[in-house]
């Protein structure tokens, strides 16, 4: 069983405990406190969101010829493409920073993807979450020839009090699926050209 699925697990049974436990709470507690309670919890969680998104960039989406020739996968003659995609629902709304080679920075989220046309040779993936408390950082080392297309996805995998950064280099058919299911999303500082 995936950390994820352990998780969803757990707050499925929570819930249910929670259900059995809510009425015998409420005939112990009086209305009032049970009111001051929820309005804490809840503007604790409201809270927490707001501090969790608060870093989040809005990347700027790409025009229809960039997310045609993405959709291509295909390199540019003497070059090597790679793909950073990012899918799934847990911590969707939550900012994926990404460097690539210690200079091209972006940020994604759920749903959306960088690409970046590179050099053929050694490449380094560093992504961090945009509130590096969330989550543990992740690198991956990338060797990628010319005219090679490397797809790497990344997600987030709960842990007991932080999440960790999963990153896997995609099979041809999931890097298909995903740089198709995903949306372009330009870097902030884009890739060396040369």
């Amino acid at each position: 069983m995936s950390k994820n699925a352990m998780w969803l697990t757990l707050i499925f049974v929570a819930a249910i405990v929670g259900a059995f436990l809510g009425p015998s709470l409420a005939s112990v507690l009086s209305p009032g406190t049970l009111l001051i309670l929820s309005v804490l919890l809840i503007g604790g969680i409201v809270i927490f969101c707001f501090w969790a998104l608060s870093s989040n960039k809005s990347g700027a989406k790409a025009d229809s010829n960039a997310i045609a020739d993405a959709r291509t996968m295909q390199a540019p003659a003497g070059k090597a493409r790679i793909y950073v995609t990012r899918r799934g629902f847990v911590a969707a709304l939550q900012g994926m920073n990404v460097t690539l080679d210690a200079a091209a920075k972006g940020q994604i989220k759920s749903g959306q993807m960088l690409m970046a046309d590179v050099e053929p040779g050694q490449h380094r993936l560093h992504i961090a979450t945009a509130k590096a408390k969330l989550a543990h950082p992740a690198e991956f080392e990338i060797d990628v020839g010319a005219g090679g297309v490397v797809v790497i996805g990344a997600m987030i995998e709960m842990g007991a009090l932080k999440g960790s950064i999963k990153l896997e280099r995609l099979d041809a058919a999931k890097a298909h699926e995903d740089v198709h299911a995903t949306k372009l999303v330009l870097w902030e500082v884009p890739p060396a050209a040369s």
